[in-house]
């Protein structure tokens, strides 16, 4: 009896310095769905965490949920982060003072305007903003007038109605209470067939107005680095894994990376 307790004692002490052995990577998530969402029922960062987490145990990824506006500060020295995951330099980080590496592009993606269906309502309703309602999200940034601005800039100049979330702007353009908003491609493919938001109603620009392409950010000297995100996500994709993912959610076409490509 004495010798099973210490053998179970053993098998405790084991375990238990195994799982204290994972060390946490903390990764930034705020809405900007299909990528991450609260409203939506999963998302690509939730199901790329999952996958991670269940490749290896060397790290433990974990959701930190963010407000966009927090971002940069996410990633400083200090700052409750590690990561982000989906995320384009372009999006005000040269004017944050973060220092940051990234990985190779995972995703190619575009934005552009979104109305709702009407009887004689065409491709010249884009034309001007003029008298118009657009609905943004706080913290986000947009190509407007040839210049990407920040949400708070863009609402100076525009008459520009802020949510919490582009679920929610596509809502108040379905229901008409703004005019316009801007949408990126990905989360129309994959909205496709959804009960959430009803894309065929919507009408959409024919012209992109931003091009954008989607990387893993990692900190400086934080507790991941990019050369072994990008090895993680290298077997992930040898397996066939986010070729899987990305499929999931109507994407492929999105879709930069492939095994070959990131070293």
């Amino acid at each position: 009896m004495k010798l099973l307790r210490y053998f179970s004692v053993i098998i405790f002490f084991v375990l238990s310095n195994s799982a204290s052995a994972q060390v946490p990577v903390y990764v930034a998530a705020y809405d900007y769905p299909p990528y991450f969402s609260d409203v939506l029922e999963t998302d690509l960062t939730r199901e790329l965490v999952r996958l991670l987490n269940e490749h290896q145990d060397s790290y433990e990824f974990l959701i930190q949920i963010i407000p966009p506006t927090s971002r940069y500060e996410s990633l400083s020295e200090g700052g409750c982060c590690d990561v982000i995951f989906f995320e384009s330099p372009l999006w005000g980080w040269s004017r944050s003072g973060v220092s940051y590496t990234k990985t190779i592009p995972l995703v190619s993606g575009k934005e552009r305007l979104v109305t709702a269906k009407k009887e004689g309502r065409d491709q010249s309703f884009f034309d001007s903003y003029e008298g118009k309602t657009l609905g943004g999200v706080k913290g986000y940034h947009y190509l407007l007038g040839g210049k990407l601005v920040a949400s708070d800039e863009a609402k100076e100049k525009y008459m520009i109605y802020l949510a919490d979330s582009r679920i929610i702007n596509l809502r108040m353009v379905l229901g008409q209470r703004v005019d316009l908003t801007v949408v990126n491609d990905e989360l129309l493919a994959a909205l496709q067939g959804s009960s959430q938001v009803r894309v065929d109603d919507l009408l959409l620009s024919e012209k992109a107005s931003f091009e954008y392409d989607l990387h893993m950010l990692i900190g400086k000297d934080k507790s991941m680095n990019v050369k072994t995100l990008q090895r993680l996500m290298r077997e992930l994709g040898r397996k066939g894994e986010l070729d899987t993912l990305f499929k999931r959610f109507n994407m492929e076409s999105f879709q930069l990376y492939r095994p070959s490509t990131m070293r």
